[in-house]
């Protein structure tokens, strides 16, 4: 696979070429600007001749002159090469050629003659090239050779011009390419340089890694432009942290929760098998075996409840309806009222609300805080259910209140942490997922999940939000 080009490489080109392009541009103009200015200096200067010439021949001397010296408008025009001059009778008169100056006989344009009352203007030239490429300009105006109307042709071939613009032409190429050159030679620098932020980041990037996931990008000395990419990778990485220290402690947890069962049935089967048994102890044994089974599946089960119910996961969407909070909390007192009955508990009810959830979940999430509200309230006491609006009036809050052993503060924000048990002697008691399978219904609908203490009431209470367009 053909590797591209880098972004500094490529940044340098681009800028080589437009500083040639600008450079030919600029070049071009002067050139332009340069040849205008030869030819008008050039055609000022003929203008000049042709009012000389009409000056000489006007002299009432000047025909004797021509008859006697045909040399003379040569001599007066000395200095002036390649001038080119034809004088012609009237085109009444025949139109004669009465003196020419073209030793090459060049053959000069026919022009309309400006008149006798009027000096030739710059737009009275006309330019041409002779057959070698030379430039030509001509003019042709009337003129008076002492009494008689004649024709004056005066022209004149610029071969140092032309020798004059093409080194011009070679020196504007030059300077173009000279100037594409430096330029991409110095954006690839200035690229270089302001591309060190990027390599810094980059080399700070490759070093962090699993293992070093507490690292973050250094947003010191970092451009503007990038600081906000900066500041957007630093908090991915506190995510991922994050979630990375949660799962090694969720497979942490979940070894520790596997092992216990694994190892009774493990150490169950090898005393079994040690010696012969009864039908009667096999029977107790396959018992206690199936015991510690359906508590690995019911763990099993909450797991993939668990991922399941993930808002970060994709699922299917939730079939809410509009409930009532007072109808909910009812049900859930008159299916524990037994259980409550047996530990020598009150179930009380108090408030309503109007809730939007799936029936189901909600029931599952309610289920489990009065599941734990019995199994941890003092004897005698009172678990009271309580249901009212919250702050906004567009959803409720659902509490779950009970009077039971203190709670130590630190240990309170993690009880919705999966497998943790404030009390590890309590640690073969249940899964430790129920109040975390609460928390995961609740953030499932877009509410949150919240504990608070005080002296020996504990209050579980889940904020559910007000009705969504979806789930």
């Amino acid at each position: 696979m053909k590797r591209p080009l880098s972004l500094g490489l490529r940044l340098g080109l681009w800028c080589a070429l437009i500083a040639a392009v600008a450079s030919a541009l600029l070049g071009a103009y002067l050139y332009r600007s340069f040849e205008r200015q030869l030819i008008q200096r050039d055609d000022v200067q003929l203008l000049g001749k042709m009012r000389q010439l009409r000056q000489l021949l006007g002299h009432s001397g000047t025909p004797a002159l021509l008859a006697t010296q045909t040399d003379y408008l040569r001599d007066t025009m000395s200095g002036e090469s390649n001038a080119l001059i034809e004088i012609r009778s009237a085109p009444a008169e025949g139109g004669d050629l009465l003196l020419a100056i073209n030793p090459a006989g060049t053959e000069l344009p026919r022009l309309p003659p400006v008149a006798l009352d009027r000096e030739p203007q710059l737009g009275d030239i006309r330019h041409s090239h002779l057959s070698d490429g030379a430039p030509l300009s001509a003019v042709t105006a009337w003129a008076l050779l002492g009494a008689v109307t004649v024709e004056v042709r005066l022209a004149r071939a610029y071969p140092e011009r032309e020798a004059l613009l093409a080194g011009y032409r070679h020196q504007i190429v030059a300077a173009s390419l000279g100037a594409g050159g430096a330029a991409a030679l110095l954006v690839l620098l200035l690229i270089w340089q302001g591309l060190h932020p990027l390599r810094r980041l980059q080399a700070q990037a490759g070093a962090i890694g699993p293992q070093s996931l507490a690292l973050r990008l250094e947003p010191g000395g970092t451009p503007a432009e990038l600081q906000g990419l900066v500041h957007g990778i630093n908090a991915m990485l506190a995510r991922l942290e994050d979630g990375y220290a949660r799962l090694n402690g969720f497979a942490a947890d979940l070894a520790h929760e596997l092992r216990t069962p694994l190892a009774t049935l493990t150490g169950q089967s090898q005393v079994m098998l040690s010696r012969p048994r009864t039908e009667a102890e096999h029977a107790r044994l396959l018992e206690s075996q199936l015991l510690e089974l359906e508590r690995l599946n019911r763990m099993v089960e909450s797991l993939l409840f668990l991922a399941r119910s993930d808002p970060q996961a994709p699922g299917e969407p939730l079939q809410c309806q509009d409930l009532s909070a007072a109808d909910e909390l009812a049900r859930q007192s008159d299916y524990f009222a037994d259980m409550a009955e047996e530990r020598g508990l009150r179930i009380t009810t108090q408030g309503d609300a109007r809730l939007w959830a799936e029936p189901a979940l909600l029931r599952r999430a309610l289920a489990n805080l009065v599941a734990n509200a019995l199994h941890h309230a003092d004897a005698g006491s009172e678990v009271l259910l309580h249901a009212a609006p919250d702050a906004t009036a567009t959803g409720a809050v659902v509490s779950v209140v009970n009077a039971g052993p203190p709670v130590p503060p630190d240990a309170l924000p993690r009880l919705f942490d999966r497998f943790y048990r404030a009390d590890p002697a309590r640690s073969g008691e249940g899964s430790g997922l129920g109040l975390a399978i609460v928390r995961a219904i609740v953030e499932r609908h877009g509410g949150s999940a919240t504990v608070e203490q005080d002296g020996e009431r504990i209050a579980f209470a889940l904020h559910w939000p007000g009705q969504r367009t979806g789930a």
